[in-house]
């Protein structure tokens, strides 16, 4: 059983209806295939709806996630992420990004990933 090892970064965010899409492109830099199940964001500032997936990354994707996103231009937002459900070699993962969103003077979003946390879904939950 190997851990997925994605890497992800914002390509560009589009006003829509009120909301913002960030095209995040993320990266396979494992041996294993992944396949993207589910996508949120759970911050108060920085935050999705779930959405389910099926993509299967074998070197890498885009993939679009529609934000509420609560800051004012010059604003920054720590402490978000952006929390990928991954299925590899059979195993199911929690992969988390954690994000830091500076809005630019034009309101424009520019999620930075800081770091990154992987855990096998049900691995010590009781």
């Amino acid at each position: 059983m190997s851990t997925p090892a994605l890497r992800l970064e914002a390509r560009d965010a589009v006003r829509v209806n009120g909301s913002w899409r960030v095209r995040w492109r993320v990266t396979n830099e494992g041996p294993d295939h992944a396949r993207l199940v589910a996508l949120r964001a759970p911050h108060g500032r920085f935050r999705s709806e779930p959405v389910d997936l099926n993509i299967v990354v074998i070197e890498s994707v885009v993939v679009d996630q529609t934000l509420r996103i609560e800051a004012a231009p010059g604003e920054e937002i720590r402490s978000a992420s952006v929390i990928f459900v991954v299925v590899s070699e059979h195993e199911t993962w929690r992969v988390l990004f954690r994000v830091r969103v500076r809005v630019e003077d034009d309101g424009t979003p520019a999620p930075q990933v800081e770091g990154v946390a992987t855990e096998r879904v049900g691995f010590g939950e009781a």
